[in-house]
């Protein structure tokens, strides 16, 4: 079993990413099922994994290949992507998973709808991979809290093993600080083990393993190792899919190897690269790419075991960092990590942006004054009549409008976000970080604009660390039944200490 690889500390995990196509007859499965046959025989992948809808595109959903694999004796990965999910779909996933025996899970965001049926579907992001974390870890112990937080007891808890994604590579500051305090929210969550994103930057795969040292966090770590064809290595260094940096230099080499016919060359690499990586901590690699046979996963298998005898070559070229990009720590340090040190954060590029916003919270919405516990009894009395009530709620809608762009989800988090509006300015409204998708600080909807999450970092106070942000609370799912509603009366409902003397 996977979770059993994982967990044995002697044990280096292999892992396959699958990618089913847009269809479902023989041709876009037969072969699918015939390296799940091989890698059963060969016994050294321990799992393969199964994307859902990747690059937002409608593919065979992972749950008719994992049952397949169920079928041929090999342990599938599910990829559970919650862009196209609300949470009722979530949870009816969970059941079907369990039924099906398909037990374990890589929880991710997942990118954004391309263009479709009749142009793009509407993105669902209901819950994000944090929030989903957390509610298989409720299912596990039994509980399903409701908005007030009651724990309802329900079902027999499910098994499943639970595994998130990071992405080390991120080129700037902030894009990076928040990946990692995403990590630790979902660990804190109830993570089981971590695959990495794709990347081809050592000194990132060995900062990862560092960071989470620093941190006092043992959980099982895949590195991602992936295996582009030369056209994939162009769209990559381009920018064209989302979340991956891939430099040109490595798209240089490359070209120069298809011009020599060095067909092996980019398995080679690969070999190279775990060989290198299984001494940096990791407990095994995640392997994938496109256009490649069993035969080919055999040989960078076969290689690598070559490779642990041997030693690398002094001459091995597997590390092709993307210029420019910022480390979370100063120096390279790898056989030493204790004299690494971390590299000081600079948030808060935008000065005094957040100023008199903080100062209206803490007027209105805290019980610190007499003002907030005014406004509390204010916006209660407001709730108890009709005329009263439309009357705030166009107060409410007009002040937030124009200021803050407000939607009026009826649970607001400007707080939370350097008061910017993740319902307007996130394409996937995400509320505990960004996703992975975005590319040198820009949004991977809109490259055009900064990434939200990028936007909230610089506008946060200069005197932010680490720390800080990982103490911040992740915020809970939305209860979408009162969107259109007052915010501040739900607020304050919720929060009775503030209008208490």
């Amino acid at each position: 079993m996977l979770r059993t690889a994982l967990n044995t500390p002697d044990k280096f995990t292999v892992t396959f990413e699958l990618v089913p196509r847009q269809g479902f007859r023989g041709k876009q499965v037969d072969p699918l099922l015939d390296f799940a046959q091989q890698a059963k025989e060969d016994g050294r992948i321990k799992a393969l994994s199964i994307t859902d809808n990747p690059g937002g595109n409608a593919a065979l959903a992972p749950v008719a290949i994992g049952t397949e694999l169920v079928r041929i004796g090999i342990e599938p990965l599910i990829h559970f992507s919650l862009k196209d999910k609300n949470r009722n779909q979530i949870g009816s996933h969970i059941y079907l998973y369990q039924r099906l025996r398909l037990r374990s899970l890589l929880v991710m965001g997942g990118d954004f709808p391309n263009p479709g049926y009749y142009g793009r579907g509407k993105p669902v992001y209901d819950l994000d991979s944090i929030q989903v974390l957390r509610l298989l870890k409720d299912m596990e112990n039994g509980r399903y809290p409701d908005r007030t937080g009651t724990r309802q007891k329900q079902y027999p808890a499910p098994d499943i093993l639970k595994g998130c994604v990071v992405s080390p590579f991120k080129a700037t500051e902030a894009e990076q600080v928040w990946q990692y305090v995403k990590l630790l929210y979902k660990v804190r969550a109830g993570a089981d083990f971590v695959i990495t994103q794709v990347g081809f930057d050592i000194r990132k795969y060995e900062e990862l393993t560092a960071f989470l040292d620093e941190q006092g966090i043992k959980i099982p770590l895949l590195a991602n190792v992936f295996i582009p064809t030369l056209p994939l290595a162009r769209a990559l260094s381009a920018g064209k899919i989302p979340g991956i940096l891939l430099s040109e230099k490595l798209v240089e080499r490359m070209e120069a190897e298809a011009a020599a016919g060095a067909d092996h060359a980019r398995l080679d690499r690969a070999a190279l690269m775990v060989s290198r990586l299984k001494k940096c901590g990791y407990q095994g690699i995640h392997l994938g790419g496109v256009n490649l046979l069993f035969k080919d996963i055999a040989y960078v298998l076969d290689r690598v075991e070559q490779l642990d005898r041997e030693g690398l070559p002094d001459n091995a070229d597997y590390d092709f960092p993307v210029p420019g990009t910022w480390y979370y720590f100063q120096h390279r340090l790898p056989d030493n990590k204790e004299k690494k040190a971390a590299e000081p954060l600079a948030p808060g590029t935008v000065l005094g942006t957040t100023r008199i916003h903080k100062l209206g919270h803490t007027l209105f919405f805290t019980d610190q004054y007499i003002t907030g516990r005014l406004f509390a009894r204010f916006c209660l009395f407001c709730a108890k009549g009709r005329y009263r009530l439309n009357f705030l709620l166009w107060l409410e809608k007009t002040i937030k409008r124009q200021v803050y762009d407000c939607q009026m989800c009826g649970e607001c988090t400007l707080y939370y976000s350097a008061f910017l509006c993740p319902q307007w300015h996130c394409p996937k409204r995400l509320v505990n970080g960004p996703c992975g998708g975005s590319n040198q600080g820009r949004c991977e909807v809109h490259p055009e604009r900064l990434c939200f999450w990028v936007r909230v970092y610089n506008r946060l106070d200069s005197r932010t660390t680490l720390a800080s942000l990982v103490d911040s609370p992740h915020l809970p799912p939305k209860d979408w039944h009162r969107e259109k509603t007052s915010s501040w009366v739900n607020f304050f409902s919720d929060h009775p200490h503030v209008r208490k003397k």
